[in-house]
C-alpha cells in the first residue's frame, strides 16, 4: 500500500468531505495527517479501504471489535433483531438477557443501566455518585482518558506535573470549559500513593467519587500497582466517596473485567465497547443500593435517565451474542495472544538491537522506540502524522493505533504473531538502511 498517496481515493474523499464534515469526519481519534484513510468494508481481521488496499486491523475500533469485523454469529443476531424492530419505547427481552448475563458474571454488579457510549456511561456514573452522596466533586488521575464529558476530560493531554513543584491542577482540555467544571474536579497523580492520598483527604468531605480506569494509563500501557488500588478503596470506604471503575476498555480483560483479576470492589462500573457486539453501547453497573438513584419508585428518581436509543434492541441482541461467546477459554485465548505479541515484539527488539519498550496488558500491546526515525506516529495537537515505523507498517499491510498500539481479537492466532513480528523486524532494518544511505 502506498501511503501517503495524493492520487488515492482516500486523499480525494478527505479533501471533498471537508465541504460537509468538520475535519473530514466526526471523530477526532481517527484523524491522521496528511489525510484520513476511508474504509469501504471490513471482515474478520481485515479492513479494505476505498482504494482496494487490505490492512490487518490492530485497532479494532479502539478495542470494541472483540471478535473482529462482521463476525457471522453477531451479524445473524443483529439481522434477526432488525427484522423484529430496531427501536421502540418499551422494554425488550434482549435488554434483560444481556443485563442478566453481565450481572451474573460480576459479583459487584447487582443491577445495570444501558446507554449508548462509554462517554455517556462515565457521565451517568459521575452523576449517580453525586446523586447518591449529595456531594459535588469527583477525583481523577492526571492525563487519564474517560471520554468526552466535561468533568471526565479535565487535565487530559497535559504536561505531567512535577510534584516537587506542587500538586496537579485542574486544567481545561476543551476551549470554553467553565471554571465551575474545573473547580469540581480534583486531579491526582497517576499511581503515586502518598501524594494521591494526601490530595484526596484534603477534599474528602466534598468528593462524590474517585474515577479510575483499572487497566492503567495510555490504553493499558502502564498498570496501576496494587498499593494504589488499596489506597483508593480505603479512602472511599472511610470518606463515603464512591469508587468508580471505568472498565469501558478494561472489561475485555476477563469474565469480570479487571476487577476480578485485581480484586477490586468498586461501587459503580462503567462499560461499553465489547458489550455491544460492534454496535453503539454503554452501561453503568453497581450495587443495588447505589443504582437505586435511577429508580423512580413513587416519585421522581434522584437521577432521571431517559434516552431514545438506550438499550437499543440491536445493540442488546448483538451484545448478548458477543458476550455469550466469551467464556473463560475465550478470554484465556485472547489474553494469551496479548502475551505472545508482547514476547514477539521484545524478541524483535533483541534481534535488531533496538532500544525501546514493550508495554501493555491482557490483550493489548504497544511498542515505543528510542530511535527518532523508528518513532511511532507523532502528535501534532489532536492530529497524528503517520511517520517512521508506523507508516512502514501501514505500507506493508498493518493498521495500528497511533503510538504503535495493537489490540487483539478472538479470531487472531499465533501465526499472526509470527507474521507481524517478521514485518516489524523488516521495518526496523529497512528504516535503518535508509538512514545509513542518507548519511
Amino acid at each position: 500500500m502506498k501511503y501517503p498517496n495524493t492520487d488515492s481515493q482516500s486523499a480525494g474523499l478527505f479533501a471533498e468531505a471537508q465541504r460537509v464534515l468538520t475535519d473530514g469526519g466526526s471523530r477526532s481519534t481517527i484523524r491522521i495527517a496528511p489525510y484520513s484513510i476511508y474504509v469501504r468494508s471490513a471482515e474478520g481481521k481485515y479492513i479494505t479501504d476505498v482504494d482496494g488496499n487490505r490492512l490487518f486491523d490492530f485497532n479494532n475500533n479502539y478495542t470494541a471489535m472483540l471478535h473482529g469485523h462482521a463476525h457471522p454469529t453477531l451479524v445473524e443476531a443483529a439481522v434477526e433483531q432488525i427484522k423484529k424492530g430496531t427501536g421502540y419505547s418499551f422494554g425488550s427481552e434482549a435488554e434483560f438477557a444481556l443485563a442478566d448475563l453481565i450481572c451474573g458474571r460480576v459479583d459487584n454488579f447487582d443491577k445495570i443501566r444501558f446507554m449508548n457510549s462509554g462517554s455517556e456511561a462515565v457521565m451517568k456514573a459521575i452523576k449517580a455518585a453525586r446523586a447518591y452522596t449529595g456531594r459535588p466533586k469527583i477525583a481523577k488521575c492526571e492525563n487519564a482518558y474517560h471520554g468526552s464529558y466535561d468533568f471526565a476530560e479535565v487535565s487530559l493531554g497535559v504536561q505531567p506535573t512535577n510534584l516537587n513543584e506542587g500538586d496537579p491542577q485542574s486544567q481545561a482540555y476543551s476551549e470554553g470549559t467553565p471554571q465551575g467544571v474545573l473547580d469540581n474536579v480534583v486531579v491526582i497523580p497517576f499511581d503515586d500513593v502518598a501524594a494521591a492520598r494526601r490530595i484526596l483527604e484534603e477534599h474528602s468531605s466534598e468528593l462524590a467519587g474517585v474515577l479510575v480506569d483499572p487497566i492503567g494509563a495510555l490504553m493499558a500501557r502502564i498498570p496501576y500497582t496494587d498499593e494504589f488500588f488499596a489506597m483508593i478503596s480505603e479512602f472511599c470506604e472511610s470518606s463515603g466517596a464512591l469508587f468508580i471503575a471505568d472498565e469501558v476498555i478494561a472489561f475485555r480483560a476477563g469474565l469480570d473485567g479487571t476487577q476480578g483479576d485485581r480484586g477490586l470492589k468498586p461501587h459503580l462500573t462503567t462499560l461499553g465497547k465489547i458489550i455491544g457486539g460492534g454496535f453503539p453501547v454503554g452501561a453503568v453497573a453497581g450495587s443495588a443500593d447505589v443504582m437505586s438513584v435511577f429508580e423512580a419508585g413513587e416519585g421522581k428518581a434522584k437521577l432521571p435517565h431517559g434516552g431514545t436509543y438506550n438499550a437499543n434492541p440491536v445493540s442488546m441482541a448483538a451484545g448478548f451474542a458477543s458476550m455469550k461467546m466469551m467464556d473463560a477459554e475465550a478470554f484465556s485465548h485472547l489474553n494469551g495472544l496479548g502475551d505472545a505479541f508482547r514476547r514477539g515484539c521484545a524478541e524483535v527488539l533483541k534481534l535488531t538491537d533496538a532500544e525501546g519498550q514493550i508495554h501493555g496488558q491482557y490483550s493489548i500491546f504497544s511498542i515505543t522506540f528510542a530511535e527518532s526515525d523508528l518513532n511511532d506516529a507523532s502528535a501534532r495537537g489532536a492530529v497524528y502524522r503517520s511517520s517512521g515505523l508506523h507508516q512502514y507498517m501501514v505500507q506493508n499491510g498493518y493498521w495500528m493505533s497511533p503510538g504503535m498500539l495493537g489490540v487483539c481479537s478472538t479470531i487472531m492466532g499465533m501465526s499472526d504473531v509470527d507474521q507481524f513480528c517478521t514485518t516489524l523486524q523488516s521495518g526496523i532494518e529497512t528504516i535503518r538502511e535508509k538512514r545509513s544511505d542518507a548519511a
